[in-house]
């Protein structure tokens, strides 16, 4: 890639996710996990409603609205923010973590630390948007949310743990409460003893390590804005350089493990395992959309430290994400797993892209306007094996013409999806609306991909398959 660094287009991203959002601020969605390669469908669940996971669009929120003030924007702040933080299991896990797994989950220390992050970022950086209620209502997720109340230690998973610790430092921020400010300080110099690993890929980079279940593996490259923001703001907080430090080590691992795809784009790496040679890297299969949480720390780290490294490695990541945008606003989840998986986009994993890329690069003034305006467009992404499509409130998976391995069909504004039984029938057959009207057909030849049928000039067809697509 030469010449004038390109950049993503925030705006189409953000109408894209607020065509998810239901009325009373829940996120629906497709809850495609890129990076394990699973997601509801996989696991025979079918639901596709909110996530917590999802709930990094309140913040996002927060940066667009400090930029540009927007009525219809501070309103659907608000219904998100009154929905996350009433959103509770009897037993204080928050509703709605399963994200790839779907509703059979209902435990999981990630996806409720996700949305105390979310709703503290918030209170932190919204404070004159967010009103001494709702700011009520997310101080008293601390009572509710028992997730929140563990401790650091040998024994967790290396993000997980550091995500907890952000909500507490960002609560810290919020509401200038100190109660947890020593035992966080002893959290974090337990991260560092017992997950840290110095020398991956050389001696001014750290890796980490997920937990002792898997203590020859790293984690995957787009969880470390979860390990390096935490890092950062206690580094502010405790006035502790050493934290930053191992922040920029962190930074520099993620950076020094980049790769280039076919298209000539610079990608994340999916992980490194620990073989008889030592450490290794893996590089895919691995997403795209869902770099956002380590982009912005290394953002974050970059205002602190200067680093003509990683201030490159930044802008080549952010071309990356440009080429890989759908005209319809999404970016493409990933490659690599020739299936659904590189095809369906994540509104949960978009909502990471979203928050970093506002802060990141600001909005303009066309930004509501273009946030709040519905897209009614066909929107195409074909793959190897299976073909997204939305359209309105429609969305499918597809196959490639006499193909029959997935046609799944869902509305994004119903939290259930399922597979095309009506030529036999029955009582899971769907309901007429979740049909997607007159869909596009596409025939995957030997060497290459091709419509059945000549294309009606609203359908948007972009390809993520090594055959070339002949219009």
């Amino acid at each position: 890639m030469t010449g004038k660094t390109p950049s993503p287009d925030v705006a189409p991203l953000g109408r894209w996710l607020h065509s998810w959002i239901q009325p009373d601020g829940r996120v629906f969605g497709f809850h495609n996990h890129s990076v394990w390669g699973s997601n509801p469908y996989r696991w025979n669940d079918f639901t596709c409603g909110h996530s917590t996971w999802a709930s990094c669009l309140i913040p996002g929120l927060v940066h667009a609205l400090n930029a540009q003030p927007n009525a219809d924007g501070q309103h659907l702040l608000e219904t998100m923010v009154a929905f996350q933080t009433d959103s509770f299991q009897p037993d204080g896990n928050y509703r709605h973590v399963g994200f790839q797994v779907g509703e059979r989950l209902k435990v999981g220390l990630i996806h409720n630390a996700i949305a105390n992050v979310s709703l503290t970022e918030a209170a932190w950086r919204g404070a004159d948007l967010i009103s001494g209620n709702l700011r009520a209502c997310i101080r008293d997720v601390y009572d509710r949310n028992l997730a929140w109340h563990g401790r650091a230690n040998k024994g967790g998973v290396c993000n997980q743990d550091y995500t907890r610790i952000w909500g507490k430092l960002l609560y810290f921020k919020a509401f200038d409460d100190r109660r947890w400010y020593d035992e966080v300080a002893e959290d974090i110099d337990c991260m560092l003893e017992h997950f840290h690993v110095p020398g991956v890929p050389d001696d001014d980079c750290e890796g980490t390590v997920r937990g002792p279940a898997d203590p020859w593996i790293l984690e995957p490259a787009e969880y470390y804005g979860l390990m390096i923001m935490p890092l950062i703001l206690a580094a502010e907080i405790y006035g502790e350089e050493r934290y930053l430090d191992h922040a920029g080590a962190l930074c520099r691992h993620v950076a020094r493990s980049k790769w280039t795809d076919t298209n000539g784009c610079v990608r994340f790496h999916r992980l490194y395992f620990k073989g008889a040679a030592g450490w290794e890297k893996v590089r895919e299969p691995m997403l795209i959309s869902g770099m956002g949480d380590t982009l912005e720390g290394i953002a974050d780290f970059l205002r602190l430290r200067p680093d003509e490294e990683l201030s490159g490695f930044l802008d080549e990541c952010l071309q990356t994400y440009a080429h890989y945008q759908h005209p319809a606003g999404f970016f493409y989840p990933a490659t690599g797993w020739q299936s659904e998986i590189d095809v369906a986009p994540s509104s949960a994993w978009g909502t990471h892209d979203f928050r970093f890329l506002v802060k990141q690069l600001g909005v303009g003034d066309d930004f509501w306007s273009t946030f709040m305006k519905p897209d009614e467009r066909t929107a195409v992404l074909i793959g190897d094996q299976a073909i997204w499509m939305e359209r309105g409130a429609n969305w499918t998976i597809q196959d490639h013409h006499s193909n029959d391995v997935f046609q799944l069909f869902g509305r994004k504004d119903r939290d259930r999806f399922g597979r095309d039984l009506s030529w036999f029938g029955g009582d899971d057959t769907l309901p007429d609306e979740c049909r997607f009207p007159n869909p596009p057909s596409f025939f995957k030849g030997d060497d290459r991909i091709f419509p059945v049928e000549p294309l009606a000039e609203d359908v948007d067809v972009r390809v993520n398959a090594a055959l070339p697509f002949v219009r």
